[in-house]
């Protein structure tokens, strides 16, 4: 999938469009097979590119714009929601919902976000890049009708059992022909799950087995694929004299994929981690490696940050992914992590912004990958960061894999089941009080 990419690097709300000199990004920006809107948080469009002009069914840019985004929206609570979670997150990836085009005609859409603050962090405008999957959607209507009409097909010969007794001798040899037909399937399908199986072992192998250790500092994780193989990582590594190189990573999709493009990661930020020192340079290395690499439309979220275990300094980066969020014993508060930067393998240009901050006795700091926070229970609700939050205020008698369990156990708890929709990964930093 196309996306429009990190377009703050070149338009302003203030100068009214593109800077001057930034023609190649106008020229991305317009060139996009997708639709592109640029939008203040109360819904008024700053900026769209003539996809997202044609899209809607309009016909030039003066005329789209004179109606805010949320008309569009066919159900307006949808623009509520999706306006809510990039508050929360700071970015949303395949939001699913209907709009409405100028005739009226209403098209299914996933919409890819990012909240855009200034130096302040408040939210100054929201990119969206919008795929249409209306002819997605009908075909899988028409599959669903398929399936339906073979199910009827199916009890229509069990009715007509007598009929079909009476060709005995064709109908013998068909089941011969479907028995040796299941045979060869089984077959195929043992040795698929005895690849699958390999393949999980050969990931697990992947994750760190012992976290590193260092006086006043503890370390957990907790992974759970929501497959045999699943498209999460993480890492604790060495990257220098007194300084601990600790990443967490969500490839989008799942399965034998995702599970390559995680080995792959591995492989470059092993590499980048150790001969760079800035996180947001090692992430800009790896963007450039998969903005290559990738050409089907994946993509990678990330967090990658280097702690100074001598001065309790961290210097962190972000890439599309959710906030870190940092526990202050001494104030009894809660902090997210937030930097400026898109997801790693779509856009080469990308830029990563680096923060610091300081750990002190008895703080605690978790990094986690959305299925935490998107694992819903039988009613249909989220495991919101605000449950992350009590439970990491809550832990204070408990060690940091003791506060690791707790969280697992009440993740699931509150969806009912071991199993989840999405990967899980989480990984926990606790300075000792």
């Amino acid at each position: 999938m196309i996306d429009s990419g990190d377009f703050s690097m070149s338009f302003s709300r203030e100068r009214g469009g593109f800077a001057v000199g930034d023609e190649c990004y106008r020229k991305l920006f317009q060139g996009l097979q997708d639709m592109v809107f640029l939008t203040t948080p109360s819904g008024d469009l700053l900026e769209v590119n003539p996809m997202g002009i044609e899209g809607l069914g309009y016909s030039d840019k003066a005329e789209i714009t004179e109606f805010p985004m949320v008309r569009h929206y066919a159900n307006p609570e949808d623009r509520s929601r999706l306006a809510a979670l990039l508050r929360e997150r700071g970015s949303v990836k395949d939001f699913e919902t209907r709009l409405v085009k100028k005739n009226r005609q209403e098209i299914d859409v996933w919409i890819t976000a990012h909240a855009r603050k200034d130096g302040t962090g408040r939210i100054v405008y929201y990119e969206k890049t919008v795929k249409d999957i209306t002819d997605r959607k009908k075909l899988e209507g028409e599959l669903r009708e398929k399936n339906r009409l073979l199910e009827q097909y199916y009890l229509e010969l069990r009715r007509e059992k007598d009929q079909i007794q009476q060709q005995a001798g064709r109908l013998a040899r068909a089941v011969a022909e479907a028995d040796e037909a299941k045979r060869i399937i089984e077959e195929q399908h043992q040795k698929i799950v005895a690849e699958l199986d390999m393949a999980a072992k050969l990931q697990r192998s992947l994750l760190p087995r012992r976290h590193p250790q260092r006086k006043g500092f503890r370390f957990a994780t907790k992974y759970v694929p929501s497959n045999r193989i699943g498209g999460d990582f993480f890492d604790i590594l060495e990257v220098g004299e007194g300084r601990l190189g600790v990443v967490i990573a969500d490839v989008s999709g799942h399965g034998p994929a995702a599970a390559l493009l995680t080995t792959m990661f591995k492989i470059y930020f092993e590499m980048y981690a150790q001969e760079i020192q800035s996180p947001n340079q090692v992430l800009a290395e790896l963007n450039r490696e998969f903005c290559r690499l990738i050409t089907t439309g994946e993509y990678i979220t990330g967090v990658y940050l280097v702690l100074d275990t001598n001065k309790g300094r961290v210097t962190y980066s972000k890439a599309g992914h959710p906030y870190p969020i940092l526990y202050r014993k001494r104030s009894q508060s809660h902090e997210f992590l937030d930097t400026d930067g898109f997801f790693i393998g779509m856009f080469e240009e990308a830029e990563f912004e680096n923060r610091e901050t300081f750990l002190e006795k008895g703080d605690r700091l978790l990094l986690y990958t959305d299925g935490v926070i998107e694992a819903r229970n039988p009613e249909g609700s989220c495991f919101e960061t605000r449950y992350l939050q009590d439970i990491l205020a809550e832990g204070n008698g408990l060690s940091c894999s003791g506060l690791m369990e707790e969280i697992y156990r009440r993740l699931s708890r509150f969806t009912g089941k071991d199993r989840f929709e999405d990967d899980l990964c989480m990984v926990l930093v606790s300075v000792e009080a």
